[in-house]
């Protein structure tokens, strides 16, 4: 809405207008003029108490800043306009009450308020002290306070009993403490008493002296013995007495002391071997016969010396035992016994016979007795188990001497020894002979000597093919070279044993050379080359390294070998065929077989797929690329590398379903796709489609591929059919369905696709891809404006047709596509049948080549006369902007910035002109100018996604700003006529420029910062630079825009109340029929031109969508104009400085106008009270 001014001539006094004087003055009249003085408190900025003029401030005294304070002792003063607060401090109070305010009645002074007089003040076992603001109290003697304070305020604090008992020098040693409320005692504790015999006291003067209770014969019984401690005493019985309880220290006369039974206690005291005798209060000890002690017996504890019973050694007596015997003596006793040899009779010892006893001596042996003893000797040829010469006892035993087991042997080198009882036989050994013969015994006649025997003198000691060794005593045969033992052995003997020819070529298959054939021959073997091989030297066995078999090149030989399109590779031995780039070797020959030939490839390869793109260029050779680039990258060779296996060489099938499976997670990431610029994204999709396409037709080539199939996946269905013998006639078709699609084609068609080897179609269909190439990617190459259609959406997903023929379209009859809606087609909704164009800037929807057949709420039919990639677009036609409206549009804009510019160029060069609402005027104008020119060049700048988000964020900032600055213009004409008082003189004016252009552009871009960090997304659309219209975010300006709508129409309506009323007391002919009129028109024309073309934007749906285009169209685009028509060429003083700038002539004006509007020679009436 737009403001506009006016200009008043009245006459009156100074004082009508109550701004003349600054706030916090009185105004007074004089005859001829007036003058300012500040109220009570108050002071004038100049210094005067009387002035006149704006420019002076009545300016608060501060009372409390004085020295002394005007509140007194013990007062808080504080200051206030023109007056001042005075409050008592804590502690004081006075009769007039607290806050009070200078000028109210009483004399404000402080008093100490006396708060012990409250016996609430302090707690329990305390006294409370009054001072001067401020009261303290004590705790009694014996209490203390919680918090440990010698003096406190208030109840929160309490006096707790102190324990005089924690402190230990409170009572003397060897007393206990009792503590009470307030108070204490000592009380000295038992065996203990006081120096002063009082039995409680307090303070460590007194002290607790120890008791001698031994003084007394009765502490303690008979037979023991008392002893004094301190604070106690003891009793303990003599020794060789036992307290009746059992204690070793006891007190009372109860107890008594018993004599202990020292004899009873084990061990007994006098030790082994003794005797013990009990005595009162002691014992007495007595060796047993055979022992004796040092002390002697009967010896009584308490005498001097150790009591201990030892043996008495009857054996160091001489003449104890007889001769012949011996002596052994015992614990108190001795025995005799005669020695080995001798038996005991009538007590002396005789010599025994041991030889009378056969069993004296083992078997092969002789006995021999001697006095007291006996030997055995073993027989000649034998000896002694231990290896003694003599020996006695059975124990022992004769064993035979094997002769044969000495060292050098006994029967000589190359000889047997057998062992018999007594002696030993010799025999030669095998191989050996002896003149005197084997089983040589000695004793008999002649010398036993053992020589070789030459076996290889007999020609049947080894087999054919082997060569006789003889050996001292033995001999060997060994195979000649090229023949081994048939046991394996290198040595064998005997004729069972044979010699069989060895194949070299089997053990070792390198031994030839590589690229090499051995052949093996009795004895030996020859080496020959491999087909393919050749060797420059002949073999032979005399120089084997002459031998090397090297490869032969079959394709320098024969460059044609493999036939036309095809390339020979040499291999070792071999070679083979390969086709070149965009061929493919015929299945139906072979290399091998000598009919090999290549086909051309139906489909593209990875090179042919790969884009001119610099950015897919570095993504698919693998060079480092900006972080930005990463995710786009790897989408994009996650996709080329499906086609790697499909293009190459290969006999292995190509597996349809795997590939789709790789396909399947390209397309799922979705979210990464988002990121993409619409360039990136078209780019990627083509790859994708074309990517889906060759891995189709790639498996069709394959013999597996014989099979129809259908592949389902969560993001990708395929449906592919091999015809072969079902096509007998034209007219016939194939339906191929996937995910609710349908492709139905020809059989004539299928002819026409010129397919030179198996034949197949397939049907592809993609969901989710419909999101990501979603109406953004329409182009229409018919017209160029078709992009700036406000309303369309892809309803469908998106689908394929595949054919293994060479041709792809112009066919005679149209392959027919039914498309399952994502959502019911409204009625009000036409479809559109698009079909992507890789061709165009990466890759467009269009409309070409396919035409809609048929549309229904769930399904869209599309004909199209070639195999394409498609989908079906939604347009509203209610929103669907027009040729007319886009001339209307662009007309309509280039006139208003010429108007604007022309109203820009009026505001700043015109001086008479300069005034506060034309500076509103031209701030209006350039912002609306920009907002324009910016319209007019970027709205349909829709290729770069975040240059056209950065153009929408612009013009929501610009148009926003059109209309703050025209609710400051409102604002200050309201202003300006209420506080209408004196002629041309308006409280506004006192406003800063500073101050509106903050709140003209500040505001604006408050309200822009928090829609973009609320929503970001919500700037740019798919087919303009504009707010989102789908999202509800066209409110963050449609919002702002009607509020202002609202309250400028109160405000302006408010503004025509007030002026009718004050002019219609002036002059009832200038206020009513001039005036009024003039206001309401442009106040209103601008709210309508400015305000409610937007409105009319809101209202474009229904049957009236139409009508609210155009008007809505000529009103906005013309808003410039009407503006220069408002604020220039209806103002007579801008008609003025037009004329004077054309004639060169200057006319004289007295008045002052500020929006054009003149009310003149109007008396004034009005005063102020």
């Amino acid at each position: 809405m737009w403001s506009f001014s006016f200009l008043l001539f009245w006459d009156g006094n100074g004082c009508t207008d109550t701004t003349m004087c600054p706030a916090y003055a009185t105004c007074t009249n004089t005859s001829r003029s007036y003058y300012c003085s500040c109220k009570r408190g108050f002071l004038s900025s100049n210094g005067l108490k009387t002035f006149k003029g704006p420019g002076v401030e009545c300016k608060d005294i501060d009372e409390c800043s004085q020295s002394p304070t005007p509140c007194g002792p013990n007062s808080i003063c504080r200051n206030l306009p023109g007056r001042y607060r005075c409050s008592c401090m804590t502690g004081f109070s006075s009769p007039t009450g607290n806050n009070w305010i200078s000028g109210k009645q009483g004399h404000f002074t402080c008093r100490d308020v006396d708060e012990c007089a409250n016996p609430r003040s302090c707690p329990e076992h305390s006294t409370c002290h009054n001072s001067p603001g401020s009261y303290s109290c004590v705790c009694n003697p014996g209490f203390q306070s919680r918090s440990g304070r010698k003096s406190f305020q208030g109840l929160k604090e309490m006096c707790e009993d102190v324990d005089e008992c924690a402190n230990p020098r409170s009572c003397p040693d060897h007393s206990t403490c009792h503590n009470s409320l307030g108070n204490y005692s000592c009380v000295c504790n038992p065996g203990f008493q006081s120096r002063s015999g009082r039995k409680s006291f307090q303070g460590p003067g007194e002290m607790c002296q120890d008791v001698d209770e031994c003084a007394n014969p009765r502490s303690c019984p008979e037979h023991s013995t008392c002893h004094n401690s301190v604070g106690s005493y003891s009793c303990a019985c003599n020794s060789g007495y036992i307290s009746r309880s059992g204690k070793k220290s006891f007190q009372g006369p109860g107890e008594t002391c018993q004599d202990i039974d020292e004899c009873s206690q084990k061990p007994p005291p006098c030790g082994p071997n003794s005797r013990c005798r009990n005595l009162p209060g002691r014992y007495e000890c007595s060796c047993l016969t055979g022992f004796s002690s040092p002390t002697g017996n009967n010896w009584i504890s308490g005498k001097p010396g150790h009591f201990t019973c030892t043996d008495i050694n009857e054996c160091l007596s001489h003449g104890v035992c007889p001769e012949h015997s011996e002596c052994t003596n015992s614990l108190g006793s001795y025995r005799c016994s005669c020695k080995v040899g001798f038996t005991s009779g009538n007590s002396t010892c005789e010599d025994v016979d041991e030889c009378a006893n056969p069993r004296s001596c083992p078997e092969h042996s002789t006995c021999h007795n001697s006095l007291g003893s006996y030997s055995c000797v073993c027989n000649p040829g034998f000896q002694s188990r231990s290896g003694k010469k003599s020996f006695q006892g059975p124990g022992e035993m004769c064993q035979n001497i094997d002769e044969c087991s000495q060292t050098p042997p006994t029967c000589g080198p190359n000889s047997s020894c057998r062992n018999l009882p007594g002696r030993y036989e010799c025999s030669c050994l095998t191989g050996f002979s002896s003149p005197t013969g084997n089983n040589w015994i000695p004793g008999k006649s002649g010398h036993f000597t053992c020589t070789d025997v030459d076996e290889c003198a007999n020609p049947r000691s080894c087999p054919e093919h082997s060569t006789c060794h003889n050996s001292l005593g033995s001999y060997s045969c060994v195979c000649n070279p090229g023949f081994q033992s048939r046991s394996g052995k290198k040595n064998f003997q005997g004729p069972g044993e044979t010699c069989e020819d060895v194949d070299e070529c089997s053990r070792n298959s390198t031994l030839c050379g590589p690229s090499s054939v051995c052949t093996n021959i009795p004895g030996k073997y020859s080496c020959s080359c491999l087909p393919g091989f050749f060797s420059p030297g002949v073999w032979s066995p005399e120089k084997p390294e002459a031998f090397k078999c090297a490869d032969i090149d079959e394709c320098l030989q024969d460059p044609s070998r493999c036939g036309p399109d095809s390339v020979c590779t040499n291999t070792l031995g071999s070679y083979s065929c390969g086709c070149v780039v965009g061929f493919h070797p015929n299945p139906e020959g072979s290399w091998k077989h000598g009919n090999f030939s290549c086909q051309r490839i139906p489909f593209k390869c990875k090179d042919d797929v790969i884009p001119s793109n610099m950015q897919v260029q570095l993504c698919h050779a693998g060079a480092a690329v900006e972080p930005k680039y990463v995710s786009f990258c790897a989408l994009m060779n996650a996709t080329l590398s499906v086609l790697d296996n499909v293009c190459e060489n290969k006999t292995t099938v190509v597996s349809l379903k795997s590939t789709a499976k790789r396909l399947d997670s390209v397309i799922e990431k979705t979210s990464k796709w988002s990121n993409f610029t619409k360039e990136e994204t078209s780019t990627l999709a083509t790859v994708l489609l074309e990517s889906v396409e060759s891995t189709t037709l790639a498996a069709f080539l394959k013999p597996s591929a014989n099979v129809s199939q259908t592949i389902q996946t969560k993001h990708l269905d395929i449906e592919s059919k091999v015809i072969d013998k079902e096509c007998t006639k034209e007219n016939e078709t194939f339906k191929l369905k996937a995910k609710g699609d349908e492709m139905k084609i020809w059989c004539s068609t299928i002819k026409e696709s010129e397919s030179t080897g198996i034949n197949g179609v397939a049907f592809v269909s993609f969901s989710g891809m419909e999101s990501i190439l979603d109406e953004r990617f329409l182009k229409d190459l018919q017209i160029p404006w078709a992009s700036s259609k406000k309303k369309l959406k892809i309803n469908s997903r998106v689908v394929g047709g595949i054919i293994t023929g060479g041709k792809k379209d112009g066919f005679s009859k149209p392959v027919i596509y039914t498309l399952e809606n994502i959502k019911p087609k409204q009625d009000f909704e036409s479809a559109i049948c698009v079909s992507w164009k890789p061709d165009v800037e990466g890759g467009r929807w269009t409309p070409s080549g396919c035409v809609l057949l048929e549309a229904s709420k769930t399904h869209t039919v599309c004909g199209c006369n070639r195999m394409v990639n498609l989908a079906v677009i939604m347009a509203s036609g209610e929103v669907t902007m027009e040729f007319t409206l886009y001339l209307i549009s662009h007309v309509g804009t280039i006139i208003s910035l010429v108007c604007l510019a022309m109203a820009i160029i009026t505001f700043l060069l015109c001086r008479t002109l300069r005034n506060q609402n034309t500076y509103i005027h031209l701030h209006l104008c350039i912002c609306l100018f920009l907002a324009k020119m910016l319209f007019l060049t970027g709205v349909d700048k829709t290729d770069n996604q975040m240059g056209c988000a950065l153009i929408a964020g612009f013009l929501h900032y610009l148009f926003l700003a059109c209309f703050f600055w025209m609710l400051v213009e409102a604002v200050m004409l309201f202003l300006m006529v209420r506080n209408l008082k004196v002629v041309n003189y308006f409280s506004s004016r006192n406003i800063k420029m500073l101050y509106l252009c903050a709140f003209g552009y500040g505001l604006p871009g408050l309200v822009v910062a928090v829609s973009a960090g609320l929503q970001p997304q919500g700037y740019g659309m798919y087919n303009r630079c504009w707010l989102n219209t789908e999202t509800g975010f066209i409110w963050s300006f449609l919002g702002p825009v009607c509020t202002i709508i609202v309250v400028n129409s109160i405000l302006l309506t408010w503004t025509l109340c007030i002026l009718r009323q004050k002019l219609s007391s002036v002059n009832a002919e200038v206020s009513t029929l001039k005036d009024t009129r003039l206001l309401t028109f442009k106040a209103f024309a601008q709210i309508f031109i400015l305000g409610c073309s937007w409105v009319l934007g809101i209202f474009q749906i229904g049957p009236m969508a139409n009508i609210m285009a155009y008007l809505f169209t000529i009103i906005n685009s013309l808003q410039g104009a009407f503006i220069f028509l408002i604020h220039c060429v209806l103002s007579r003083q801008v008609r003025e400085e037009y004329r004077r700038c054309t004639t060169r002539k200057t006319k004289p004006s007295s008045e002052t106008q500020t929006s054009g509007i003149l009310l003149s020679s109007v008396p004034s009436t009005s005063k102020t009270g």
